[in-house]
C-alpha cells in the first residue's frame, strides 16, 4: 500500500467527522499526551533550574573544577604555573579550616573559614559574582571578617561588631593547641545557596596576623577553574605534571561532589519516571480504544485483505493513527511546556495575586483567609528570590520521544488484532 493511500485511510478511520467516537478518542488521547509533556517539561525545568543553581554555586565557590593541596610556601608559584596551562582558566591559592564563631551576645556558629588574597576578584571574577558581590575590586576585606548572610544573622553580628573565632592547630612538639582570634565583621555575602550563606566566612591573607595561626602551617589549597569543566580528566594529567613535591592528588569536581551530584541525578530520574506514568495511562487507553476500533472495522479489514492488502499494511494504518496522535500531542505539549517554563515567575505571580484577591473577598464575607503570603515559592519558606527554570534540548527530545513512543507502541500492540479478521468468514456471513 502506498504511503499517500495509507495516510488517507488512517485519517479517514481515525479522524473522520462521521465517526465521532473515533475523533473524540483521538482528541482525548492527544490531550492526555499534551498534558503529560507539558507537566514533564515544566517540572523538569524547575528542578533543573534549582539543581543548576546548586551546582554552579558549588563549582564556583567550594569545589572549583579541580582542587589540590600543595606546600604552603609554594602555593603562589604553583598557582602561577597552573594558570599557564592551556586547559586552565584560572587558579587561586587559599587556606581553609574549620572554626567556631562566638558573637558578643554569646551566640555560636560553626564556620568554614577561608583565607584568600584580597585581589581574588581580578583573578576569578566568577567567584565573587557567585557570592553576590558583583564587581568588587577587593575581597576579602583586609583586617576583618566577611560572613555569609545567614551566619551573620545566626550570630546576631552587625558590621563593626567583634566576632571571636575558636580553632585548633596541631604540632609535633606541643600536640593540639586551642586558638582564638577576635576579628571585626566588615561585611556579608549572599550566594543564594543556604549552606554557604550559613557556614562560610572569609578573611584576607596577611602575613604576621593572629588570624593566620588558625590555618594549617604546611599546606594550602589550589582552586582551579577550567575552560571546559568536562575536560577534567585530561586537565588533571597536565596539572599533576607541574605540581611540586609533597603535593596531594588532584581532585576533580566529579570526585569531590560525587555523592551530592549523584543524589541530584537520582532525584531527577525518579521524578521523570513518576510523571511519565501519565504516558502509560494514556497508552493503555489508546490500546483499548484501538482494539474496539479494529473490532468495529472487521468487515472493512476483511474486504481490504480480499483485494490483496497485506496484514502488515493494514496494521500500519492503525500504527499511523497512534503516531499522529503522539506527534500532535508531543508538539503541542512541548510548546505549552516551554511557554510556561519560560514565564513561570509571571504565571506564579499572577496565581498568587488571584489567590490573594480570593482570600480578601473571603475575609470580607467573614469566611477568614485575609492576608498571608500566597507565592508558590515564598522566600518566607524557601531560600529563593525567584523560581529558576533550566532544561536542555536533550531532555526535551527525550520527553517528546517518550510521548510518541507510548502512543505508537500501544497502536502496534493493539493492531495485532487485525489478524483475527478472516476474509472468507466475513464474506461468507455476508
Amino acid at each position: 500500500m502506498k504511503l499517500d493511500a495509507a495516510l488517507f485511510t488512517a485519517l479517514r478511520w481515525g479522524f473522520s467527522a462521521r465517526r465521532r467516537m473515533s475523533t473524540n478518542r483521538a482528541i482525548l488521547a492527544g490531550a492526555g499526551i499534551t498534558a503529560g509533556v507539558t507537566a514533564l517539561i515544566v517540572v523538569i525545568s524547575v528542578m533543573g533550574g534549582l539543581q543548576k543553581g546548586y551546582i554552579d554555586s558549588i563549582l564556583e565557590v567550594s569545589s572549583f573544577h579541580a582542587r589540590v593541596d600543595v606546600p604552603r610556601e609554594a602555593a603562589e608559584t604553583t598557582a602561577e604555573a597552573v594558570r599557564t596551562l592551556p586547559e586552565v582558566a584560572t587558579a587561586i591559592a587559599f587556606l581553609e579550616t574549620a572554626v567556631v564563631a562566638v558573637s558578643p551576645t554569646g551566640e555560636t556558629q560553626p564556620l568554614f573559614l577561608r583565607a584568600m588574597r584580597d585581589d581574588s576578584p581580578s583573578r576569578d571574577p566568577a567567584f565573587t559574582k557567585a557570592l553576590g558581590l558583583g564587581s568588587v575590586k577587593r575581597f576579602p576585606v583586609s583586617g576583618g571578617l566577611v560572613l555569609g548572610k545567614e551566619a551573620a544573622a545566626a550570630l546576631g553580628a552587625m558590621p563593626g561588631s567583634g566576632v571571636e573565632l575558636f580553632g585548633a592547630r596541631q604540632t609535633q612538639e606541643e600536640g593540639l593547641l586551642p586558638l582564638s582570634v577576635s576579628l571585626p565583621m566588615v561585611g556579608t555575602f549572599t550566594s543564594g545557596y543556604y549552606e554557604f550563606d550559613a557556614s562560610c566566612a572569609y578573611v584576607a591573607i596577611e602575613k604576621g596576623t593572629a588570624a593566620m595561626d588558625l590555618f594549617p602551617m604546611k599546606t594550602a589549597t589550589l582552586g582551579i577553574k577550567l575552560k571546559n569543566r568536562w575536560d577534567d580528566v585530561r586537565a588533571k594529567k597536565a596539572i599533576e605534571k607541574i605540581l611540586p613535591e609533597g603535593s596531594g592528588a588532584v581532585v576533580s569536581w566529579r570526585e569531590y561532589n560525587r555523592s551530592f551530584f549523584g543524589a541530584l541525578r537520582t532525584e531527577k530520574s525518579v521524578m521523570l519516571l513518576l510523571i511519565s506514568l501519565i504516558f502509560l495511562v494514556v497508552g493503555i487507553n489508546i490500546f483499548h480504544a484501538m482494539r474496539r476500533t479494529i473490532a468495529s472495522k472487521t468487515q472493512d479489514i476483511a474486504v481490504m485483505k480480499a483485494f490483496g492488502a497485506s496484514e502488515s499494511a493494514i496494521r500500519a494504518l492503525f500504527c499511523l493513527d497512534g503516531l499522529v496522535i503522539g506527534l500532535a500531542g508531543a508538539f503541542a505539549g512541548t510548546c505549552f511546556g516551554l511557554l510556561i517554563a519560560s514565564n513561570i515567575n509571571l504565571i506564579a505571580g499572577a496565581v498568587a495575586s488571584m489567590l490573594r484577591v480570593v482570600a480578601d473577598w473571603a475575609g470580607r464575607l467573614g469566611l477568614g483567609g485575609r492576608g498571608g503570603d500566597y507565592r508558590l515559592f515564598s522566600p518566607a519558606y524557601y531560600y529563593l528570590n525567584a523560581i529558576p527554570a533550566s532544561i536542555t534540548g536533550v531532555e526535551i527530545a527525550l520527553i517528546a520521544i517518550l510521548a510518541v513512543a507510548s502512543t505508537t507502541l500501544s497502536a502496534i500492540v493493539a493492531s495485532a488484532r487485525v489478524s483475527q479478521a478472516k476474509p472468507s468468514e466475513v464474506l461468507r456471513n455476508e
